[in-house]
């Protein structure tokens, strides 16, 4: 974490003290897999999705070794994530299952590093980008149904909320990290996207049986995506 926090630092001070240009704005879409990571739950995959806009800035016109190669990019990007649950309630001998299903407006902040590749056609790239993200909700459903094996089900089982942030917490930090090529206009990228806050919380079963503090909630499961995607950009030349 701290050579993390230095190579922000030194980025940070990198970009305030060298003179940015414009080189770019294009777009980006993709899709690929959305989960909560969560040791307590038995989580499954969703179809991820993420689609928006991005703007490029360079400091070619900077005396640094970096100039070349590092590049800040910004925009917004519409996004799902989510998961399917099930779990065992051994008490009752029934299963509880459902999904989340958010949908997020995502503002990122990405530093990113653009080398050549040694062969002979040259214009071909490879990209590295990481960064912070903040990730705000929008709208979405989750679906919960509890049942007992052996008795009739139904979809009158489901409990469905209109609103999945009734439920979740809107708001979400998010850390980004992708690999990918690139190739004139075009660019392919392998991103992972981690979100630090939890989703959503559930009450303290053993403070509240303790009377210690009968409000205490635990933290339920952090949004998790690996997507792949394809942004093609709009030079100004």
């Amino acid at each position: 974490m701290k050579r993390f926090l230095i190579v922000l630092t030194f980025l940070t001070a990198f970009a305030t003290t060298a003179q940015a240009q414009f080189l770019n704005f294009g777009v980006r879409a993709g899709v690929g897999l959305a989960t909560h990571v969560d040791d307590l739950a038995n989580n499954s995959p969703i179809l991820a999705a993420n689609v928006g806009g991005f703007v490029t800035y360079g400091f070619t016109q900077s005396a640094s070794l970096l100039a070349d190669v590092f590049r800040l990019q910004t925009g917004v990007n519409f996004i799902r994530r989510g998961c399917n649950f099930k779990e065992v309630l051994e008490m009752t001998m029934s299963i509880r299952e459902g999904s989340y299903d958010a949908w997020y407006v995502q503002i990122p902040l990405l530093a990113s590093f653009r080398y050549e590749l040694p062969i002979r056609e040259p214009g071909h790239f490879g990209l590295l980008s990481v960064g912070p993200a903040l990730s705000v909700g929008m709208f979405g459903t989750v679906k919960d149904r509890k049942f007992t094996r052996g008795l009739p089900q139904g979809d009158w089982n489901y409990r469905i909320s209109e609103s999945a942030f009734n439920i979740m917490n809107r708001f979400d930090a998010d850390l980004l990290l992708g690999v990918g090529y690139e190739y004139q206009d075009l660019s392919v990228m392998l991103q992972l996207d981690y979100g630090f806050l939890a989703v959503t919380s559930t009450p303290d079963a053993l403070e509240a049986l303790s009377g210690t503090d009968k409000n205490a909630t635990v933290p339920m499961g952090n949004n998790v995506a690996l997507l792949l995607t394809v942004g093609y950009q709009i030079p100004f030349r």
